[in-house]
């Protein structure tokens, strides 16, 4: 599976809660049927603070190892584009034949353009990136909403990149599997494959000079990115920060990270991820 993460800065004249309504409703209509789609996740960063709304969150506040400053100043959300190869993904915004017209299905001009919201909904081009995955957990959605944190590292300088991701898919994230109410474990390693040249046009806002720099400043924060999944905040706060487990863990980022630091988000699921063959017609 090719897998491409967006994040996005929300448009100035929106509100967070306005840029969630346009980017869960009217915007996610059209990318989840993006053609060749295999998965369309949504995350917004949620309205609580976890260093500041939650009974245990000053557990947050120790675990958290060099915060940049002013980081949610620069995104509110981000997407998760699965398709089955590059090829896929880079013609993915096509006109997409399922619309129903009166001769039968027709081709609708709007998916190719994704909604053409882009310019309202957002400040900027998004920050498209490819991650090369690694699930530790599948994740296991029930028929509600999964409290879900993901957590931003970047590892220091001096470590090598192979043995990085050896200690952390090993070490590190093997000892979660078990953790009561865990739904879901997911890492994912920013890798430096261009996923913009194709996708984006080449006047577009990233491709400027302070396109570029903007880009370059979010991604000097972190190198990884860690989705969790829990039944709910109490599993999460038990399970993830028990004292032995929480030692352990300090002692390991220490060592091995050089940032590390977490955000709750609300995800919405617009296509289900499917790693299977796809089939012949319409397998979203």
């Amino acid at each position: 599976m090719f897998k491409v993460f967006g994040f996005v800065k929300k448009n100035n004249n929106l509100s967070h809660d306005e840029y969630r309504a346009g980017h869960v409703g009217y915007h996610n209509s059209f990318g989840r049927r993006l053609k060749n789609i295999r998965g369309y996740i949504l995350n917004v960063r949620s309205n609580r603070d976890l260093a500041k709304d939650f009974k245990n969150s000053e557990i947050i506040r120790e675990l958290s190892l060099n915060e940049p400053k002013n980081f949610d100043s620069q995104w509110n959300g981000f997407g998760q584009l699965m398709f089955d190869n590059y090829y896929d993904y880079i013609n993915a915004k096509q006109a997409s034949l399922d619309k129903a017209g009166p001769e039968g299905l027709e081709l609708d001009e709007m998916v190719a353009k994704v909604g053409d919201d882009f310019n309202y909904l957002y400040s900027g081009s998004p920050f498209q990136f490819n991650v090369d995955e690694t699930i530790i957990c599948p994740v296991m959605r029930p028929e509600k909403k999964l409290f879900k944190i993901v957590q931003f590292i970047k590892k220091k300088n001096e470590l090598n990149p192979i043995l990085y991701s050896s200690y952390l898919k090993g070490k590190y994230c093997s000892i979660f599997s078990d953790i009561s109410g865990l739904h879901g474990l997911i890492i994912n390693h920013r890798t430096s494959f261009d996923v913009m040249t194709n996708f984006f046009k080449p006047d577009a806002e990233c491709f400027s000079t302070k396109g570029i720099k903007r880009r370059d400043r979010f991604f000097n924060s972190w190198d990884t990115i860690i989705e969790y999944w829990f039944l709910n905040s109490n599993d999460f706060f038990k399970g993830r920060f028990e004292k032995k487990l929480l030692s352990n863990l300090k002692k390991f980022e220490d060592k091995y990270f050089a940032k590390s630091f977490y955000r709750e988000v609300d995800e919405t699921v617009a296509v289900i991820p499917k790693r299977n063959i796809a089939s012949e017609f319409y397998h979203r």
